[in-house]
This record gives structure tokens, sequence and C-alpha cells, in this order.
């Protein structure tokens, strides 16, 4: 049996690391966000390992090999292609969550699993990313909004 508790925490965690848009980020604050995608694959690897359910054992597995290869791209590089990944994990991390006696879920239900659990960029960036590393990283290559928005102060704010 799969640890739904643990599978919830897992997709939590690869949830803000795609929607903190961190994985556009460069600099140090690129780094701290590769590490944070390692961490999360690690702890995937365990409770994959950990599982004896056929069906979320296939999803993970996919989720795991995803998550390895997102956090192996060279930071300015394939950021798109990162971002994909990710996304392709969440969706076998949700695939294994909601898989029961049935077996399988339904996409229908995978999309509103993960609608549900999405959060804001600068929330999601916030619970993932160190406050001395709060400040605007340096422009993606790819020309995405991925690092952290800076709020610009006028004299009229």
């Amino acid at each position: 049996m799969t640890d739904a508790l643990a599978l919830d925490g897992l997709l939590r965690r690869a949830l803000l690391a795609y929607n903190s848009r961190a994985l556009h980020a460069g600099a140090e604050a690129g780094v701290h966000a590769a590490a944070f995608l390692t961490e999360v694959t690690t702890d995937l690897l365990a409770l994959r390992d950990a599982s004896d359910d056929p069906v979320p054992r296939e999803f993970l597995a996919e989720a795991y090999r995803c998550l390895t290869m997102a956090a192996e791209n060279p930071l300015g590089q394939s950021c798109r292609e990162r971002e994909d990944l990710v996304d392709i994990a969440c969706h076998g991390l949700a695939h294994a969550l909601l898989a029961g006696p049935k077996g399988r879920a339904s996409e229908e239900e995978v999309h509103h699993l993960l609608a549900e659990q999405w959060t804001a960029s600068l929330l999601a960036w916030s619970q993932i990313v160190p406050a001395r590393l709060d400040t605007a990283s340096p422009p993606c290559v790819c020309g995405a909004l991925g690092t952290r928005p800076v709020l610009v102060h006028t004299e009229e704010s």
C-alpha cells in the first residue's frame, strides 16, 4: 500500500516547484530550486521503493523519471523542458494518489485535484525559496517570467 499522506506531500512540493516558476530562476535562486527538486526526487524514490501497489508504483516510477531528468537539466538551459517534466511528474503523482480499488483515476479527476492544489506564484515561491534569495534573479534565457516578480515602488505608492 502506498502512503497517501507522504504521496500528497510529494505532490504538494512538486506543485510548489512548478507553480512558483522557480524552474526558470537563475543564479543562487536557480541552484536552490534545483536542490529542492532533487530533495523531492529523493523522497519520491523512497516512497516508490516502499510501494507494493502496482498501479501507483507505475505512476511513481514515471514521476521519478521525469523529476530526475528535470533536476539534472543545466540551469539556464531547457527550462521549458524542465517545467514540462515537472508537470508530467505532478500528473503522475496525482494519478498515483487517486488510484484506488478501481485502479486508475480519470484525467478529469486528476485535473480537478491539481487545480485544487494550485498555489499563486509568489506564495509558492515564498514557500520554497529562502527569504535571503527573495530578489529578482537574472532573466531566464527562454524569456519566461520565471523569476520572482519584484514590486516596483513609485513615488505615488
